[in-house]
């Protein structure tokens, strides 16, 4: 048997999304934000402290397709994309739309979770 600690004991997902160009955001059962990385964050214009624990739809234009959206998922076990519409006041970037895809994440252990890639078009 190897005693050699693994590399995985300080292995942070985090650093790892953050890396990431594209938008991740993850979302509770009750669709609240509990992680985005720094490219959801740049996005968004929004930080994550001030979002977390309250409903992402509350945050983005359109937020009862996004609802909708994210029902579907979960009722379905598969993945929806959509083009959202955002103004140059919602979001830092140069496109008019962003890419949105809702990917539901079920855990038996702690409940469902969505996973929530934004990329601008």
């Amino acid at each position: 048997m190897n005693s050699e600690p693994s590399v995985l004991v300080d292995f942070d997902a985090g650093h790892v999304l953050d890396a990431l160009s594209f938008a991740i955001i993850v979302l509770d059962e009750q669709l609240c934000a509990i992680y985005a990385n720094d490219s959801a964050q740049d996005l968004l214009a929004l930080h994550l402290p001030s979002i977390r624990g309250r409903p992402l739809a509350h945050f983005l234009p359109q937020g009862q397709r996004f609802n909708g959206a994210v029902q579907h998922a979960l009722k379905s076990g598969a993945a929806v994309d959509y083009n959202l519409r955002v103004g140059i006041e919602f979001w830092r970037g140069n496109a008019d739309s962003v890419t949105v895809r809702v990917v539901p994440v079920c855990n038996r252990m702690s409940g469902a979770y969505v996973l929530v890639e934004m990329s601008s078009v």
